[in-house]
C-alpha cells in the first residue's frame, strides 16, 4: 500500500469516525404518553437542522427540481445518456463536509466522465445534518440553492462550484451573497435564468424538497451503514460500496472497473 493511498484512506476513516463519535455524545430525550424514550443521535442526529423548529420557513410556492425524484429526493445526473445495464453509483454528501470536498477534488472528474459517457447512472443524495454540528444553516441553504440551480438546468455546474469554494475553516459556512450571486454566475447562470434562480432562492421555493430529501437520505444511509454511516457514502446498485477508497489515482477506467466489480 502506497503512503498516499494509506493517508487518503486514513483521512476518510478519521472523518467518518469523528462524525460518529460526535453524534453519539448527543441524545434527545422525549416523553410520549408518560414513557421516556431515549434517542441516540447517529451522525449528527436524526433531528438534524432540517427538522428543527427554528429551520427557515418557505415563503413561496414549492417546486420539485426536474432532475430529482420527488418522493426520495434523489438526483439523477444526465439520465438521458445512461447506457442499458449501466450500474448506478449513488453518492451521499453534505455541502459542508470537508471529506466530501476532498473526495470531489480527487474523484470528481472521473465520476463526471463516466456519467457523461453513460457508463454509470450517477445519483446524488444531498444531506444537511452538518448544520446541527456546526450550528449554522449553510448545508440547508447550499442544498436549496443547488436545487434552484437544477430548475434552470445547472445542477452539475453549481454542485461543483459549491465544493470548489468550500471554506477552509469548518463551520464558516456560505454567505447568501455567495449562494445567490457569486456561485450561480461562476456556474454559468446568467440573464433571465439568474433572475429565476434568485427568485427560487429568495422564496425558498425548494425548501420542502430539500428537507424531505435530507430526511429520507439520512434514514436510507443509516439503514445501509448503521452507526458507521457518514459522508461521503457511496453505494452501487443500492449496496454499500467502499472499494473506491482503494483507488489512489483514479481514472474513469479504474473507477468503472471497481464499480462494475461491486455491481
Amino acid at each position: 500500500m502506497s503512503q498516499s493511498k494509506q493517508s487518503r484512506r486514513e483521512a476518510l476513516r478519521a472523518q467518518q469516525e469523528a462524525e460518529v463519535r460526535a453524534a453519539k455524545r448527543k441524545k434527545v430525550i422525549g416523553v410520549i404518553a408518560g414513557v421516556v424514550v431515549v434517542v441516540v443521535a447517529v451522525v449528527a442526529g436524526v433531528f438534524a437542522f432540517t427538522n428543527r423548529s427554528d429551520s427557515p420557513s418557505a415563503s413561496g410556492a414549492q417546486v420539485n427540481p426536474p432532475s430529482a425524484d420527488k418522493d426520495s429526493g434523489v438526483y439523477t445526473i444526465k439520465s438521458g445518456t445512461v447506457k442499458q445495464g449501466a450500474p448506478t453509483l449513488t453518492i451521499y454528501e453534505d455541502y459542508q463536509c470537508p471529506i466530501c470536498k476532498q473526495t470531489e477534488d480527487t474523484y470528481g472528474d472521473s465520476i463526471r466522465s463516466l456519467a457523461k459517457s453513460g457508463d454509470i447512472k450517477l445519483q446524488y443524495r444531498t444531506l444537511t445534518f452538518l448544520d446541527d454540528n456546526m450550528r449554522n444553516d449553510s448545508s440547508y441553504k447550499a442544498a436549496m440553492a443547488a436545487a434552484g440551480a437544477d430548475m434552470v438546468g445547472k445542477l452539475e455546474a453549481y454542485h461543483d462550484v459549491v465544493y470548489k469554494n468550500q471554506p477552509e475553516q469548518e463551520g464558516t459556512g456560505y454567505t447568501d451573497e455567495q449562494l445567490r450571486t457569486t456561485f450561480p454566475k461562476e456556474a454559468g447562470i446568467t440573464g433571465a435564468d439568474l433572475t429565476k434562480f434568485q427568485k427560487y432562492y429568495d422564496d425558498k421555493a425548494t425548501s420542502d424538497f430539500v428537507k424531505n430529501a435530507a430526511s429520507k437520505g439520512l434514514a436510507e444511509g443509516q439503514k445501509l451503514a448503521g452507526d458507521q454511516f457518514g459522508t461521503p457514502f457511496f453505494t452501487v446498485n443500492c449496496k454499500k460500496y467502499t472499494d473506491w477508497q482503494n483507488i489512489s489515482s483514479p481514472t474513469p477506467e479504474t473507477l468503472l472497473a471497481s464499480i462494475k466489480k461491486a455491481a
